[in-house]
């Protein structure tokens, strides 16, 4: 009976609160960083909606994207290269390429109020798989920066 009340309980939370949540991970395969976004589908087609009507989605996201989020490695601003995206059911996953980095990165600097500027509830997860460690950071409306030291 306990658990059925608190059972009944979170489901009451979770359909009085709109949870909105969105994945950044880095990775390197060999010299390259890569980085892969998976953001609500409807909430970034929201966001994008004011770029032209000629503009293809691919564009339209990447610009938003560079507004938005920036990444610097060891102190030098990171540009991303878009490489693919795929439209799921709920979901836009995005895939861009850092480039060739062949130093060892000793600090990662995130910005991103990605939808932070649209919906109250959002929040960013970043992660980063560099150094075989994985190291994962919550930025929202009250943080929309964090620095990643290995």
């Amino acid at each position: 009976m306990i658990k059925l009340l608190i059972l009944s309980g979170l489901l009451s939370i979770n359909d009085s609160h709109d949870f909105k949540l969105a994945h950044y991970q880095l990775s390197k395969t060999e010299n390259k960083i890569e980085l892969f976004i998976r953001l609500d589908r409807f909430d970034l087609l929201s966001a994008v909606s004011v770029c032209s009507q000629k503009e293809e989605l691919a564009t339209c996201m990447t610009s938003y994207l560079q507004q938005h989020f920036s990444l610097s490695l060891n102190g030098v601003k990171a540009d991303f290269e878009y490489r693919s995206h795929e439209i799921k059911k709920d979901f836009i996953e995005m895939n861009y390429s850092l480039g060739e980095f062949d130093k060892e990165v000793k600090e990662i600097r995130v910005y991103n109020d990605v939808l932070l500027e649209l919906y109250d509830g959002q929040e960013n997860i970043i992660v980063s798989l560099l150094h075989g460690r994985k190291r994962s950071f919550r930025l929202n409306k009250g943080r929309f920066e964090t620095t990643i030291k290995y």
